[in-house]
């Protein structure tokens, strides 16, 4: 993701998202505020470019990355200044993958 795309990601109407990008910003927004009563809009809109099997795997991600931050802001750890050690050892950015 682009450092422009990052500066707008609040909003999802931006002209610098595609639709597929749009799409997956309002439903993890949705999910955010636990917002179900659109359930059925969201998922159509989401089939349009992703399978059941990568809508089940974003909505985890979404709620995993979620949970997370409200963990986080409930203990108050705040986020690493430095980029992360990889213990692979390996520097490559392929041993994450």
């Amino acid at each position: 993701m682009t450092e422009e795309k990052l500066n707008q990601v609040h909003d999802p109407e931006s002209d610098v998202f595609t639709e597929r990008e749009r799409a997956v910003l309002h439903f993890a927004g949705a999910m955010a505020r636990n917002e179900t009563e659109n359930a059925d809009a969201l998922f159509a809109e989401m089939r349009r470019f992703f399978d059941d099997a990568q809508l089940v795997e974003i909505g985890f991600v979404v709620t995993t990355l979620h949970g997370m931050n409200q963990f986080n802001n409930m203990f108050g750890i705040e986020p690493e200044d430095q980029p992360m050690v990889s213990y692979t050892g390996t520097d490559r950015p392929e041993a994450a993958e």
